[in-house]
């Protein structure tokens, strides 16, 4: 426990390890995980009854701060490591899609993307932030305590922090288009992705087959590759609709019945 509170070496904190002389899942980063959540939870519960023109401005202040975080981070990344390592820092991931339809939701005018950037921020993003703090294999080469580490672990507090804010202030209203909604923004995403992991063998979406991520490579060894994408996306589908949006399914049938009138008598048959 004494070495979170160590700093670690002055040529560390912007330093670059890709032997693996750290880890994820240390003393550190278990802090980080559970004080993190503890804090976005307390925060989210204090501004459930935030007035919606509020919660637009908190969403635009993120929306700004995604937009570039990408770029310094390139900016480090070129600084740290004379290069830019594109096999792993397009804006190709689940998480890059935060800001990306964040970013849209906030300034696009047409209520039907909103909608579909926001159905995303709810619900996928939720997932996806959660499993980036928690297996963030950044944190196998770069400390907690560097600008590296920093910045991976609050880009995905920043994540789960949105998706709850939307939920807990209501600011989002499940519809039954967004089962599919939802989905929208991760398969136009599939068109650039597949494209680079075709071109250069990258893994961008996981659609490479998962490399270097706990499970999923283990997973898409053992079938075709095809068969190990299917399956993923499909699982992944029916788990957020299980989650977040069977309320909506049944509020949904129970409205159509009521909606629809008795059938009528035919007197003249009597």
């Amino acid at each position: 426990m004494k070495d979170f509170f160590k700093l670690p070496p002055k040529n560390d904190f912007f330093a670059y390890h890709p032997e693996g002389k750290y880890s994820m899942l240390s003393t550190a980063h278990i802090v980080v995980i559970v004080v993190g959540i503890a804090a976005i939870l307390l925060a989210c519960f204090l501004l459930r009854k935030t007035e919606h023109k509020k919660i637009e401005k908190i969403l635009f202040v993120f929306a700004i701060i995604g937009l570039i975080i990408d770029p310094l981070y390139w900016i480090w990344e070129l600084i740290a490591t004379h290069k830019i390592h594109f096999e792993k820092s397009l804006p190709l991931y689940f998480c890059s899609l935060y800001y990306i339809t964040l970013a849209i939701a906030v300034f696009c005018k047409k209520s039907g993307i909103k909608q579909a950037c926001y159905a995303y921020l709810a619900t996928m993003n939720l997932i996806a932030g959660l499993m980036g703090l928690i297996l963030n294999t950044n944190l196998n080469i770069w400390p907690v305590l560097s600008f590296a580490g920093i910045r991976t672990l609050v880009y995905h507090l920043m994540m789960i922090f949105v998706s709850c804010l939307l939920w807990f202030t209501k600011y989002y209203k499940p519809q039954i288009k967004d089962l599919y909604g939802f989905f929208i923004p991760i398969a136009i995403m599939f068109v650039p992705a597949i494209t680079v992991n075709s071109i250069w063998g990258y893994d961008y979406c996981f659609l490479g087959g998962g490399k270097g991520t706990p499970i999923l490579q283990d997973i898409s060894a053992a079938m075709p590759l095809f068969a190990y994408i299917f399956i993923l996306y499909v699982v992944i589908y029916i788990g957020i609709v299980a989650v977040f949006y069977i309320p909506t399914i049944v509020k949904y049938i129970k409205s159509k019945k009521s909606s629809t009138p008795p059938p009528t008598t035919d007197v003249s048959a009597t």
